[in-house]
């Protein structure tokens, strides 16, 4: 029974994308049916059972990049949508500021908050603000970015690890086990890039052939991604055989940094993305073989309703992982990279280039116009 609950609500996820792609993967999340423990781990949140409706919290690291500003828009949705269950969600912004982000809970905690929902800055920072909620026996949903430690009850996410793993295993294929890979990473100090590093790296060390010239961070951003991969081009020049990108946010920086140092379109090395619509528009355009592994920020709204799940004390797993979309360039299927969507089925050929294919928002979404009645 909490499998089926688990795997229809992970479900939800996929269906923007299904709206968009008509060979879009709908079942139950991969990691969760390929994971290969007998058990997965439950948390029983019977101690945090109360009636509402209920005070919610959301504590966001910032709005620094387009995924984020979707998934606070996708929170607010759902919020709208539990309007019987919910009577406040109280949103704050700390700018990607640890200290604003620990004052904002501090905050949060003093206005009687029932739950927090909460995407760290960075790990580490987060992790003392957090633990202090739950010894109070406020229950918190860790919601994309997680804390260093396990004090929290869930952490909906999709995976970093398989994302990390996938990025790599199909660059790897794709030079035959041999060359040279600049890792293209997003924050230091967060866990979704750390996350997704390690496995990749852990990935590339089994391939003797394989070196990793250099990590660069940039911040998810189109810009720095450019900037530094600029960097990156002046020092090894045509001695960059891949770029592994931790997500799409940056990767049209890096192809424009390609294009504008000469590079014929056909030589733009191998690349992988995430969830943006831009990259998906320069790979089909210019010929580059990509790779996309979704992270969909659609995971602010399903952190909503795991939360109301906490509120009415059901089970809810350690690690609540929703269904990620996986497509490749036509023609750059390789021997672990196999799926039937390609990167056309995913695209949005006339959409704004920093749209996000997975929000599930729908199409009319517009974030610079997007409004909603939640409860405040």
């Amino acid at each position: 029974m909490r499998i089926i609950r688990i795997a229809a609500a992970m479900a939800v996820a996929s269906i923007a994308t299904a709206a968009i792609a008509g060979n879009a993967y709908t079942g139950a999340p991969r990691t969760y049916l390929y994971n290969p423990d007998v058990e997965v781990c439950f948390n029983d949140t019977s101690q945090y059972k109360k009636e509402g409706p209920y005070t919610i919290g959301f504590s966001n690291a910032g709005l620094g990049d387009s995924w984020r500003v979707v998934m606070q828009h996708s929170v607010m949705t759902a919020a709208a949508e539990h309007r019987d269950q919910i009577d406040k969600l109280i949103i704050t912004d700390a700018g990607h500021d640890d200290a604003k982000q620990v004052a904002d809970i501090q905050d949060l905690i003093s206005r009687g908050v029932d739950l927090l929902i909460v995407s760290a800055n960075t790990q580490q920072a987060l992790d003392p603000a957090v633990t202090r909620a739950m010894k109070r026996g406020i229950p918190v949903v860790m919601m994309d970015r997680r804390i260093a430690s396990d004090n929290f009850v869930t952490f909906v996410t999709a995976s970093d690890a398989m994302m990390g793993r996938l990025f790599a295993q199909w660059i790897v294929e794709k030079l035959d086990g041999e060359g040279n890979v600049v890792m293209l990473a997003g924050q230091a100090g967060s866990s979704p890039s750390e996350n997704r590093e390690k496995p990749a790296r852990e990935v590339f060390a089994q391939y003797p052939g394989i070196n990793i010239l250099e990590t660069v961070y940039s911040d998810w951003s189109p810009v720095k991604g450019k900037q530094v991969m600029q960097g990156m081009i002046a020092k090894y020049g045509e001695e960059i055989d891949a770029v592994w990108s931790a997500h799409g946010l940056q990767t049209p920086g890096s192809v424009e940094a390609f294009l504008e140092a000469g590079w014929s379109p056909s030589d733009i090395p191998p690349h992988t993305t995430a969830d943006v619509n831009g990259p998906l528009q320069m790979a089909i355009e210019h010929g580059i073989p990509m790779l996309e592994v979704g992270y969909p920020p659609a995971m602010g709204g399903i952190s909503v309703g795991v939360a109301l799940d906490v509120l009415a004390g059901a089970p809810v797993p350690c690690i609540y992982e929703i269904n990620a979309q996986i497509a490749v360039s036509e023609g750059h299927n390789t021997p672990s990279i196999q799926t039937d969507l390609r990167l056309s089925d995913l695209v949005v050929p006339n959409g704004a280039p920093d749209m996000l294919v997975t929000g599930g928002m729908g199409q009319d979404y517009d974030p610079t116009t997007y409004t909603v009645d939640y409860p405040k």
